[in-house]
């Protein structure tokens, strides 16, 4: 359900923050078209404001930065050491 990081490992920031940047890619080309219509029906497409998309990307991406720059802090930091320590 998760896609895997390069450490191959499920990662839901990894997805939430694809997941932002498809949907957000989508719209802006979604709204490049406006309308499309078939046999009478018709779908009107509006963009987001630019500062909503920033806002949305922007949160998801630095939420994935910081817990990746987390994870690599504590892989071998003093929280590894210290677990090490009490075993």
């Amino acid at each position: 359900m998760w896609i895997k990081n390069t450490e191959g490992k499920a990662d839901a920031m990894l997805t939430f923050a694809t997941v932002s940047f498809i949907a957000v890619t989508l719209n802006i080309l979604l709204a490049t078209v406006g309308q499309l219509s078939y046999g009478g029906h018709s779908i009107t497409f509006s963009t987001l404001d630019s500062g909503t998309m920033g806002v949305y990307l922007g949160a998801t991406f630095t939420a994935y930065v910081s817990r990746r720059l987390t994870d690599k802090a504590y892989k071998g930091g003093s929280r590894a050491k210290s677990e090490e320590a009490k075993e």
